[in-house]
């Protein structure tokens, strides 16, 4: 495959585009349709549910435009901009059709195997539209790709750290009093053709940007009914108006955008001018194309080169043996002593961590085999002075262990050299050149010759061996040289054994000590998250009980139905809470017993129903975190009340209630619940009708980056199967 075909692969149209739109037929009216519209933005953010931004810009995205389908072809797409654009010419919104307004024919994609979420792109901005729907070759309908579907599949975020905010503003923007009315600001868009307007306050000189005001605002106002000429916007605007400098990173701008859940924000320049308004799409509209498919493309080669191994030995780095010609049996001799010193001292180096008793050793067999007076280790302090810490001496001479010495001269005559791993080869001190300070040093320990090579670790100096000849002056060998320079390196890979050593010892202690003081804190926390989970339950169960004290004053049927649900989603989610408290373990709960749990309380507060259906759970083994376990009770809830509610006309003894729960891979699982009541409708599509329960459902799934099927067969049961994802806890629980 060649690497055009595997980028189309990567930046495959399928997953942008949004398989569920809000469809109508084309005889649909204007009015029906702009309600339709305004109850799904409503919807798109429930209080209390901590959706993601992808999620919430996907609900938003769907529920901007209606796409007009007839059987399996497409009339055309409504957005927003279509339905102010009617209230502003003051249509007849009722007798007017939508098929009447919208723009035909319709400008469509088909999908083919060639094309990129880049060539959706390409559509969008050509026509600069927002929905663009997808069929296939045989002209069905598909679904439909806007920028928030485009923006959840494409991982920019090297892109767009590199990028400022100066790269995305697109002047003029569009500015008016925060007291204007709404109807006014309705007209100012719609000739300007913008979807958003900044509001500032007048009342100063200098008038500042203080809010923004939506397309979709205006359009929730007319459906509750409201006269958009009596609205000032600076009573519904969104406020306050978030902004950056146009010097700042759009990731950073994102991050932030995302923390404080605000969906636009002002960009100003150096002199404080506001330079336009941006988006979470707003790269989309921006950025070249080319240059967002080469840095996805490189991610995706990243990701390819991080899976595909490519540490395969190289045969030409064996290494290679430098085998010296030994003239007589007297130097094959001395070198095999010299391997076996340096042997010897590897060894003791994979067989013990007491540095002193290695180094110890060490500069005793090198004395010996050097026949020398006195071998000491020297280690410096960080001003340059410096302590023996390891000697061997002959008997007669004078020690020198833990002596300390001060050589002034050292650091600016030596210390350099000693780094870039010079070595002092010495037979004579009085004849060698050394500074008159250095060689008072040497006569104070009686040395006549004397051999020197640095200990390093890496850069760092950390100390010197000396091998040093008292009797008298010596000729050394280069044996004897080449065999300090490598117990000095030797020395080296120990004294660093050792200092790690040393320091995981500290750290082990310092740990312990955390530990202990961790599981302290963690008893007491356990004991708090506890008391939390209790309090939290009772308090959903007092609101519970306060909606279930007011349905008793409540006579309109369809209202008390309504309180009925909200207590039963209520009790779902305290179910989950005392479920947590009486648990010893805080992060996730038995999901076999909520399920039970949850099944028999449905049971009891569906009375009615509850007489004429047995319901059985099936969750063996399934423990699931509170982030997800919220919005899957909250799904089974929907789903199983529906059912109560709706499957069982009749009562009957084989009535049966079936929820099953198992897992799929290690954090994906398949949630069925399935009923042989009398089906669902067939001409009600369940992924678009008015009831908030399945409404709700769709949510949860999406939030748990699920799927959702529905098996319906009219009089024979409905089975809805969803598979999910275990949500990465956020600690919240």
């Amino acid at each position: 495959m060649n690497s055009q075909n595997v980028s189309n692969s990567f930046l495959s149209l399928d997953p942008a585009i949004d398989r569920r739109p809000l469809t109508v037929s084309p005889d649909t009216s204007l009015s029906d349709a702009i309600m339709m519209m305004s109850k799904a933005q409503s919807s798109c953010v429930l209080p209390g549910l901590e959706l993601s931004l992808s999620t919430i810009l996907m609900s938003e995205a769907r529920a901007s435009g209606l796409l007009i389908v007839e059987g399996t072809q497409v009339v055309g797409v409504f957005a927003e901009q279509d339905a102010l654009q009617a209230i502003v010419l003051g249509r007849d919104l009722t007798a007017t059709k939508i098929a009447d307004v919208v723009r035909q024919p319709a400008i469509v994609l088909t999908q083919a195997a060639d094309q990129t979420v880049f060539t959706a792109l390409a559509q969008l901005r050509q026509h600069q539209i927002h929905h663009l729907p997808v069929m296939n070759e045989e002209g069905q309908w598909l679904g439909i790709v806007t920028p928030a579907s485009l923006r959840n599949v494409l991982q920019l975020d090297e892109l767009l750290k590199a990028k400022s905010l100066a790269e995305l503003v697109s002047p003029p923007v569009v500015q008016a009093p925060a007291k204007t009315s709404i109807f006014e600001l309705a007209q100012l868009m719609m000739n300007h053709q913008v979807d958003y307007i900044v509001l500032t306050d007048d009342s100063q000189d200098d008038a500042h940007p203080v809010g923004l005001i939506l397309e979709r605002h205006m359009l929730q106002l007319w459906a509750l009914g409201l006269n958009l000429a009596q609205i000032q916007a600076q009573a519904v605007m969104s406020a306050p108006f978030l902004h950056f400098a146009s010097s700042e990173s759009v990731l950073v701008a994102y991050w932030e955008m995302q923390q404080t859940k605000v969906q636009r924000f002002g960009v100003y320049g150096n002199q404080g001018e506001l330079l336009g308004v941006v988006s979470p799409t707003s790269f989309l509209e921006a950025l070249d194309i080319d240059e967002m498919h080469n840095a996805v493309e490189q991610l995706h080669r990243s990701i390819k080169q991080f899976e595909v191994s490519s540490a395969e030995p190289d045969p030409n780095s064996a290494p290679t043996l430098d085998i010296q010609l030994l003239e007589n049996p007297v130097s094959l001799l001395e070198q095999l002593q010299c391997s076996r010193i340096l042997a010897a001292m590897a060894l003791h180096i994979r067989e013990s961590l007491n540095l002193n008793e290695i180094l110890q050793r060490s500069v005793e067999e090198v004395r010996q085999f050097l026949k020398s007076d006195r071998v000491i280790i020297y280690q410096f302090h960080p001003d340059w002075s410096g302590t023996t810490v390891v000697e061997s001496v002959e008997k007669g001479w004078r020690p020198a262990l833990n002596s300390s010495i001060r050589d002034t001269c050292f650091g600016q005559n030596y210390a350099r050299a000693y780094k870039e791993g010079r070595t002092q080869v010495c037979e004579d001190i009085y004849t060698a050149g050394l500074t008159q300070c250095h060689i008072d040093i040497l006569v104070l320990y009686d040395v006549r010759a004397s051999l020197v090579v640095p200990i390093l670790q890496g850069d760092h100096l950390w100390g010197l061996l000396c091998a040093y000849h008292c009797s008298g002056p010596r000729r050394w060998r280069q044996f004897e040289v080449d065999l300090l320079k490598q117990l000095a390196t030797h020395m080296a890979i120990a004294i660093q054994q050792s200092e790690l050593y040393q320091q995981v010892q500290n750290e082990l202690k310092e740990r312990k000590r955390t530990e202990e003081q961790l599981k302290q804190s963690l008893k007491e926390k356990e004991v708090l998250l506890k008391e939390i989970h209790h309090r939290v339950k009772n308090n959903l169960q007092v609101i519970s009980s306060v909606l279930r004290l007011q349905s008793d004053y409540i006579k309109d049927d369809r209202v008390l139905a309504l309180f009925k649900d909200s207590q039963s989603r209520i009790r779902s989610m305290a179910l989950i809470h005392e479920k947590l408290h009486q648990s010893n373990n805080l992060l996730k709960i038995n999901f076999d017993e909520y399920i039970r749990d949850l099944a028999d309380t449905l049971l009891r507060s569906y009375t009615a129903s509850s007489q004429s259906a047995t319901l059985s759970t099936e969750a063996i083994d399934v423990w699931l975190n509170i982030d997800t376990a919220i919005p899957c009770g909250l799904i089974i809830n929907e789903l199983v009340s529906n059912a109560l509610k709706h499957a069982f006309p009749a009562p009957k003894l084989e009535n049966q209630i079936f929820i099953k729960l198992s897992p799929i891979t290690d954090n994906r699982y398949t949630l069925t619940v399935q009923d042989n009541g009398i089906g669902f409708p067939p001409d009600v599509d369940f992924r678009n009708t008015e009831s908030l329960g399945l409404e709700l459902v769709c949510i949860f799934t999406e939030q748990l980056e699920g799927k959702i099927e529905c098996h319906q067969t009219n009089g024979t049961g409905t089975t809805f199967t969803i598979q999910f994802s275990e949500l990465e806890t956020t600690g919240k629980g």
